[in-house]
């Protein structure tokens, strides 16, 4: 089960081919004025979403490495974070570095985190993927971009 999960979950950041490039700027997450808006998250239970839990989140990374995380729309807590590339080391060989962030996660989540950025017509989203989701199947937080 672990490995079709990481198939569907990691396709978009470890099964890359070489010709996908990391972004010039790793810190995207922090480049403009806004937030995060939580859509979901999963792993193989049940999806849960702000209306599963009963609140909002919003993550805010600030161009000074902290990462403001909030609960409808109030403080909720300030952790420091880092945004890294590398192979993510449960997950085999061969395969391409991802972008990562990490800080201290408050949801059932890995520290380190793969991340990717993709946009449609709704919007910018933000993908987290636990480091070991290869490995034990992984934990996919979802977010659409709000700006101030």
């Amino acid at each position: 089960m672990a490995l079709t999960v990481c198939s569907t979950n990691m396709a978009a950041l470890c099964c890359r081919d070489d010709t996908d490039q990391l972004p010039a700027n790793l810190d995207a997450l922090a480049q403009k004025q806004g937030y995060w808006e939580w859509q979901n998250s999963f792993t193989e239970g049940p999806v849960v979403s702000p209306a599963t839990v009963g609140y909002s989140r919003q993550l805010v990374f600030g161009t000074n490495g902290q990462l403001t995380i909030r609960h409808n729309n109030q403080p909720f807590s300030e952790v420091p974070y880092q945004v890294s590339s590398s192979t993510l080391p449960r997950c085999g060989t061969p395969q391409q570095p991802v972008s990562l962030v990490t800080f201290t996660a408050e949801l059932a989540n890995n520290d380190r985190k793969a991340y990717s950025l993709s946009t449609d017509a709704a919007g910018t989203h933000l993908m987290l993927v636990g480091e070991d989701a290869c490995f034990d199947g992984g934990y996919t937080e979802n977010y659409l971009w709000k700006a101030d």
